[in-house]
């Protein structure tokens, strides 16, 4: 849901229940808002911690290792590409394989 309806259903809500009170359904569905609007709060909040990297002033990355290993499942500061071999070590690693399989096979150009 939107939060700027969250907002002006519970502030509507507000104004109703100061002027004439509200009966069971409304109250009931002034609480749902306000759990929406808390429950958006919550995940905006840890998106941003999620997205948070510490470096310090010699740009060495000081992020907590918990950290980083949510960073790595989310893949957020390219962290699921750290662990990755570059090209050319996969295609070494890759040619090396061809040749254990059967180094009799002649391969067509």
């Amino acid at each position: 849901m939107d939060m700027k309806l969250i907002i002006q259903g519970i502030n509507y809500y507000a104004r109703k229940e100061k002027m004439y009170g509200l009966d069971e359904r409304e109250a009931a569905l002034r609480q749902e808002l306000r759990d929406n609007y808390i429950n958006l709060i919550r995940l905006s909040f840890q998106d941003q911690i999620e997205h948070v990297k510490v470096v310090d002033e010699d740009g060495n990355d000081l992020t907590p290792a918990i950290m980083k290993a949510i960073q790595k499942e989310k893949q957020i500061h390219g962290r699921h590409l750290e662990a990755q071999e570059d090209l050319p070590t996969k295609m070494e690693h890759f040619l090396a394989s061809l040749e254990d399989i059967n180094p009799d096979i002649e391969l067509d150009n």
